[in-house]
C-alpha cells in the first residue's frame, strides 16, 4: 500500500516531488535484496516482523515504480483533463479515476511477486534468520529435513514440494490475471 500510494503521488504531483520520490526508490533499490534482509535481521532479529518488514521494504519501490509509470501515462487523459475542470480536487480524480485504472497491472504484479516473496522468507528461514519456531515455516521444515538428507532424502523433498506448488500456483494466477487484463492478449476481440 506504501508503495501504491506513492507512486500515485510520484505519478500526479509535481515533478520535484516526482524526482525526489524516484531518488527514495532508487536508493532502497540499490541495495542487494539479500544483503539488505541479512543487516536489517541483524540489527532487529530474527522475526515474523522483521522478515515482514525487510520484504515490504524491499518491495515498495516496485510497487512504486509501476503506479508512478501508470498513474503518469493517466495524468494527461481526455477523462482526468475533464474532471479538473469541473474542479476535482486531485484526492477525488486519484481515487475515483486513475486507481481503478492501475488496478489491473498492479493485481498481476502482485500475483507475480509472491513466490519471490515466499522464496525469500522460506530462504531466510532455512539460514535461521527468518521466522522463529515453533511458528511453522517452510523454510524451516527444508532446514529440519536437511539435517537427515544422507539417511532420508525424502523430507527435503516432501518440503519442498509445498514450495513449488505455490510458485506454480500464483504464477499460474498471474498469467491468467494478464491475460484477463491486458486487452491486447485477448482473443475474443
Amino acid at each position: 500500500m506504501v508503495g501504491v500510494v506513492r507512486g500515485l503521488i510520484a505519478g500526479f504531483g509535481r515533478r520535484w516531488l516526482d524526482n525526489l520520490l524516484l531518488l527514495i526508490f532508487d536508493t532502497i533499490r540499490s541495495f542487494p535484496g539479500i544483503i539488505f534482509a541479512l543487516a536489517i535481521i541483524a540489527l532487529l532479529g530474527p522475526s515474523l516482523a522483521t522478515v515482514i518488514l525487510v520484504i515490504a521494504i524491499t518491495s515498495m519501490p516496485i510497487y512504486a515504480r509501476v503506479m508512478r509509470t501508470q498513474t503518469e501515462a493517466l495524468r494527461s487523459s481526455e477523462y482526468v483533463a475533464a474532471e479538473r475542470s469541473m474542479g476535482a480536487g486531485t484526492t477525488r480524480i486519484l481515487a475515483v479515476h486513475v486507481l481503478p485504472n492501475v488496478i489491473g497491472p498492479l493485481l498481476i504484479l502482485v500475483s507475480m511477486d509472491v513466490p519471490a516473496v515466499i522464496a525469500v522468507e522460506a530462504g531466510l528461514s532455512f539460514l535461521g534468520m527468518g521466522v522463529r519456531p515453533p511458528t511453522p515455516d517452510w523454510g524451516a521444515i527444508l532446514n529440519d529435513g536437511y539435517s537427515y538428507i544422507n539417511q532420508t532424502p525424502w523430507l527435503v523433498i516432501a518440503g519442498g514440494i509445498p514450495i513449488v506448488f505455490a510458485t506454480l500456483g500464483f504464477t499460474f494466477l498471474g498469467e491468467a490475471l494478464r491475460d484477463i487484463f491486458d486487452p491486447k492478449l485477448r482473443k475474443d476481440l
